[in-house]
């Protein structure tokens, strides 16, 4: 692949890689980790499956946001007993929060929370997703359709495809 082809191709992945980070980091580090994992994607141009660029950034990125998760819980066990407390949210975020969606969807485990939110805020389909899990097509589907079964059932809803 040459610099332009990834230019191109890796390029119109970056909004979409962005919105992932932005939904599992402080927005501050979404820049570096994005600049992280691009710089990752030229290194091993020449082993990502052609067609599935967004699928392999995704995964890649999921090892990223987990380092990156890790590095922070060192770093917020001390600075949690330096610091002082912090006020109680304002009512209005209190309002506008969807409660009991919070509450179903913390009631999952991490792996159900991932694979529905690839599912539903990354839009990918059960190919995707298996590209990113790394797991079979039909173990995918499986996952996923079991999460929302859960999900649905903590929701206490009839309808959630």
């Amino acid at each position: 692949m040459s610099p332009e082809e990834f230019n191109r191709v890796f390029r119109a992945q970056l909004p979409m890689i962005s919105a992932y980070l932005s939904r599992r980091v402080p927005i501050s580090e979404v820049e570096d980790l994005a600049s992280d994992l691009f710089e990752i994607a030229w290194s091993k141009k020449e082993q990502i499956p052609e067609g599935f660029e967004l699928p392999w950034l995704y995964k890649t990125a999921r090892y990223l946001v987990s380092n990156f998760h890790r590095k922070q819980s060192g770093r917020n066990g001390i600075l949690a007993r330096l610091a002082e407390p912090v006020a109680a949210p304002s009512a209005e975020s209190i309002a506008l929060a969807d409660i009991e969606l919070s509450d179903a969807f913390a009631g999952l485990i991490p792996a159900e929370r991932e694979i529905i939110s690839l599912w539903a805020l990354e839009g990918l389909s059960n190919a995707e997703i298996s590209k990113v899990l790394e797991m079979s097509e039909n173990a995918a589907a499986i996952r996923l359709t079991r999460a929302k079964q859960k999900l649905k059932g903590l929701l206490n809803l009839e309808n959630i495809q």
